[in-house]
């Protein structure tokens, strides 16, 4: 079983680097049991999301995105299944969306729009969630805020028990 793990964000914006953050916490822990459970996670930290990405879905079991949101209430954690979420054709966050043209050039895109692209253009769209916490502070600084920065090892533990969990039931 092979999953991704997408953490993205603008680690030189300090809170807005947490997906980051988690995405370096999870690689640190690969050396743990996870290989005995014939559980491969592929690990990527980025500061935008891209079209290129795609690739690595289409061959992904399961896909996990972090990120930090100014749309969640400040030091909560969201976990959204993306599988249930549809990006609408006018999308008020459309700078978000790399379904245009003029996107797919700036190579900026949110995580719904890759899973569709994945599933349009490859027909897959293995499971998918996207893990959002409330930001505190996105002014320039390479660290996070010390509430976002105490989250990183939890956030990293619940994916991390996610992917064992949805490994043990697929066996099943």
């Amino acid at each position: 079983m092979h999953w991704l793990v997408i953490g993205f964000g603008n680690d030189l914006a300090g809170d807005d680097g947490f997906g980051i953050a988690v995405a370096e916490e999870i690689e640190k822990r690969l050396a743990l049991d996870l290989a005995e459970n014939e559980i491969t996670i592929e690990v990527i930290a980025r500061r935008i999301l891209a079209p290129e990405l795609i690739e690595n879905i289409t061959t992904a079991d399961g896909v996990i995105f972090i990120d930090a949101s100014a749309d969640v209430t400040d030091g909560k954690l969201q976990r959204i299944n993306l599988q249930q979420t549809d990006m609408p054709q006018n999308s008020a966050d459309s700078k978000l969306d790399c379904g245009s043209s003029s996107m797919l050039m700036s190579h900026h895109c949110n995580p719904v729009t890759l899973m569709q692209l994945s599933h349009t253009l490859y027909d897959r769209k293995p499971p998918a969630w996207l893990y959002a916490v409330g930001a505190f502070d996105f002014s320039l600084s390479e660290n996070l805020s010390g509430e976002l920065a105490a989250l990183v090892p939890k956030v990293a533990d619940q994916i991390i028990d996610q992917i064992r969990k949805h490994a043990i039931f697929e066996k099943a």
